[in-house]
């Protein structure tokens, strides 16, 4: 063999061993770049579930101050129940007694005190004479003729109703209008 051709095989060898290294190389590379894509996607993953939790936390903070509010807000309502009663009982007391009556006049101070009392702690009265009747507020006891209110007003209250806060504590009990017969006659 000449000189020659063991050159040329030599470069030849060079050459094929080049490209091997050059697959092999080529080959990692892409093994490489799919292990980055992978560990890409599952730490967007992790992002999200991340951003899911700390949602979730300030949800279930932001429920449990509303729960803790509302907890502090209406845990006197049985209570408030127990003293609107008390302030009933005071009302039916002073309208038994005569206004020169100085028992009526002591009577009237405490229940005046038992209102304001209540009002401090977002205990108000509902007094619907006049309104049209709302079921969320009133219960209607009795329809009564009155030709001159709209059907369905209030124009009595036989027990006073509360709210709490914008609840409703108790309804009024009312007395509704309604249209006579003779009236409903006429208009038809």
């Amino acid at each position: 063999m000449s000189d020659r051709s063991k050159e040329t095989k030599k470069k030849f060898a060079d050459m094929v061993n080049r490209n091997k290294v050059d697959d092999s190389q080529h080959v990692k590379t892409d093994d490489l770049n799919e292990e980055l894509n992978a560990l890409k996607e599952r730490a967007a993953q992790l992002e999200d579930h991340l951003r899911r939790a700390v949602a979730d936390n300030e949800n279930i903070k932001r429920i449990m101050q509303k729960q803790i509010s509302d907890a502090g807000d209406y845990a006197v309502t049985k209570f408030a129940r127990d003293m609107i009663d008390s302030c009933d009982n005071l009302k039916r007391a002073m309208e038994n007694l005569q206004d020169s009556d100085p028992i009526h006049e002591g009577i009237k101070v405490a229940h005046q005190k038992i209102v304001n009392d209540l009002k401090n702690h977002g205990i108000e009265e509902i007094n619907p004479i006049g309104e049209p009747f709302d079921s969320n507020l009133h219960q209607a006891v009795v329809e009564k003729e009155d030709n001159e209110k709209e059907a369905g007003t209030i124009v009595e209250v036989l027990q006073t109703g509360y709210t709490i806060k914008s609840r409703l504590l108790r309804p009024a009990m009312v007395i509704i209008s309604k249209k006579s017969s003779n009236a409903e006659e006429a208009t038809e």
